[in-house]
């Protein structure tokens, strides 16, 4: 799939850039894109040397100058790799130039950005407006030469199809791909081709790499370089051969390429769920009917940008104060939010690494779980005061609070504090006192959801995965249940009602429900990818699965048994977490910028019967 010479790359090289009829060059596609997308950019250009030639050029900008020779401003960008930011001499515009780079981090030219200035504005934070820009452009390229390749090798073949869509929420979905792209025949048409693409090349031929995959079914595994493809069929829902997917991750001697092969393998599984047909593959992605939606975005914190990089957790709520509370789990805060009105509030900066908030009224006290060094303490309510330490192991992040009993249940340990094992740990929220914990032989244990009229509690044991049952009287494991067709199980609902569990997993994204009376699983339903979160909504019947993908995916609970995917809701890219608030009939999303990008926001949607 990847080819660092083309032939039509080279035929557009040796040709003038102004040269008439020729196509839109790729780099130009996506300046296009990108001033589409930021209305607040005055000038963008892209500098590289074209391949064949010796100097380094504008080759892509909106406001012309193509073939315009770099200064000495734009070299200097180019060979030291530090930014240069200044305000022009008129005083009202402020110049970002900045070192672009390809998916690997390989230099390949300069990237000017300008944007409106007024004395006093903060330079800093339009600094950092653009490397957001930067890094995600970075995303889309592969090698200089990609830059002056066509956008479309073929202008027959259209870009706004279910096949772009889905490329761009997979690369998204997975910032461990650094090159993705979708190969199939079109209808009607004899020749395959790109038909999505995360570098651009739409309508190139396929190669014989390619063309083998599809044929013989046996995997093309290469590395080059500094990169490790994978490249087998591409397959639709049904499990048929419909073209070949090409997935592209970083490597460097010794990684394990089984375990990239397996990767690819999981993202191209993740891909065929969404594909219903190759005709709709090749069709403009259909868009839901926002009026008959059962969520309906509402609100966004348009006024809190925080500029962090890393993920979000979990929501919780001071319902005496009507504030809405949100661990940063990588930037180590807090974030209080009104409840109401999404307005931010406050940032508490006493943290570590916080996961999961629990408010409890009868003392006006907060439960923060936290697997840093800090560990998970309580918090007065008012004055966010630390009043008190719960004794943990390492690594707390999950918690459930079993209102029959008011005692506590927080997941502790595990690999990513470096545990071979994880812990139950029973808890009384109002002194902290630790009661009992249960050891797990897993070091991935996540969701905890407990039942009110019964005497068990159901865990999510990833890395095996599986669930595990717990007799809350012995806090001891009574029945394992193991999941198939899907693994990663990371999110968790229960209906107690009517015996059924809702598991979330990742590879793929499903949702899967389980009797558990039985423990047998009695439906399985794709879901958007991501995912980090799973609310059950018990009055409407209904379940809310938020994606990193961009999509909020609402199921209806037709009986216990059947179950139908409403609708797809978008969302934002990231916003994997969130909180089913049912006194206001709402959805929280909290959407992280990742661990590539800077920015961050939260999103609240209406729900409706």
């Amino acid at each position: 799939m990847i080819r660092r010479v083309l032939a039509v790359a080279i035929a557009l090289s040796t040709l003038p850039l102004y040269a008439q009829n020729a196509p839109k060059i790729y780099a130009q596609e996506l300046v296009d894109q990108t001033i589409a997308a930021h209305s607040d950019i005055v000038v963008m250009a892209i500098h590289a040397t074209p391949p064949k030639q010796k100097d380094n050029v504008i080759i892509a900008s909106n406001i012309g100058r193509i073939g315009k020779k770099a200064d000495s401003d734009d070299m200097g960008v180019v060979n030291t790799g530090k930014p240069l930011v200044e305000v022009n001499k008129a005083g009202d515009r402020l110049e970002v130039e900045l070192p672009l780079f390809d998916v690997t981090g390989d230099t390949l030219g300069a990237l000017s950005i300008v944007y409106p200035y007024h004395n006093g504005d903060d330079k800093q934070a339009l600094q950092q407006r653009a490397e957001k820009i930067r890094d995600q452009l970075a995303r889309r390229i592969s090698n200089p030469s990609n830059l002056t390749q066509p956008y479309q090798f073929d202008a027959s073949v259209p870009t706004n199809t279910l096949a772009q869509q889905l490329v761009d929420e997979a690369m998204v979905a997975h910032p461990e791909v650094i090159i993705l792209a979708l190969h199939a025949t079109p209808l009607g048409g004899s020749t395959n081709m790109i038909v999505g693409s995360s570098i651009g090349r739409i309508g190139k031929a396929a190669d014989d790499d390619d063309l083998r995959a599809i044929r013989t079914g046996i995997p093309n595994l290469e590395v080059n370089g500094n990169r490790f493809e994978v490249e087998t069929r591409l397959l639709d829902a049904n499990k048929q051969t419909i073209g070949a997917v090409g997935i592209v991750f970083r490597y460097k001697p010794g990684d394990d390429k089984k375990a990239l092969e397996r990767r690819g393998y999981a993202v191209r599984d993740e891909l065929a769920a969404k594909i219903p047909s190759l005709a709709k593959l090749m069709a403009p992605p259909v868009t839901p009917d926002s009026a008959a939606a059962p969520a309906t975005l509402i609100g966004r914190s348009t006024s809190w940008k925080p500029q962090y990089s890393g993920d979000f957790d979990h929501f919780g709520v001071d319902t005496k104060r009507n504030k809405l509370l949100l661990a940063a789990e990588d930037h180590g805060t807090l974030e209080v939010f009104n409840l109401d009105t999404g307005a931010h509030e406050q940032t508490l900066t006493t943290f570590s690494t916080p996961h999961a908030i629990l408010y409890l009224p009868e003392k006006d006290r907060l439960i923060v779980t936290d697997s840093g060094k800090g560990g998970t303490r309580v918090l007065d309510a008012a004055t966010y005061k630390v009043l008190g330490y719960i004794d943990l192991a390492p690594g707390a992040d999950s918690m459930a609070y079993d209102k029959a009993t008011n005692l506590l249940y927080i997941v502790s340990g595990g690999k990513d504090v470096d545990m071979k094992e994880c812990y139950l740990n029973e808890v009384d929220p109002y002194s902290g006192k630790v009661y009992r914990k249960l050891r797990f032989d897993s070091d991935h244990v996540e969701a905890v959801r407990v039942e009110e009229h019964g005497n068990r509690l159901f865990v999510n044991v990833a890395d095996k995965n599986r669930v595990d049952v717990v007799d809350k009287k012995t806090l001891q494991v009574i029945a394992h249940w193991p999941l198939t067709g899907a693994q990663t199980n990371l999110s968790m609902g229960l209906d107690e009602a009517d015996h059924r569990l809702f598991v979330g997993t990742r590879n793929p994204s499903k949702l899967i429900v389980l009797d558990t009376d039985t423990g047998k699983s009695v439906a399985s339903l794709d879901a958007p990818a991501t995912s980090d979160g799973l609310f059950y909504d018990n009055v409407h019947k209904r379940i809310y699965i938020p994606g990193g993908d961009g999509y909020l995916g609402v199921f209806q609970q037709n009986d216990a048994d059947h179950y139908t995917e409403l609708a797809r809701v978008a969302s934002a890219k990231g916003a994997k977490s969130g909180m089913l608030w049912k006194p206001l009939d709402r959805i929280y999303l909290a959407s992280s910028p990742g661990d590539n990008n800077k920015g961050g926001e939260i999103l609240w949607f209406a729900l409706h019967p």
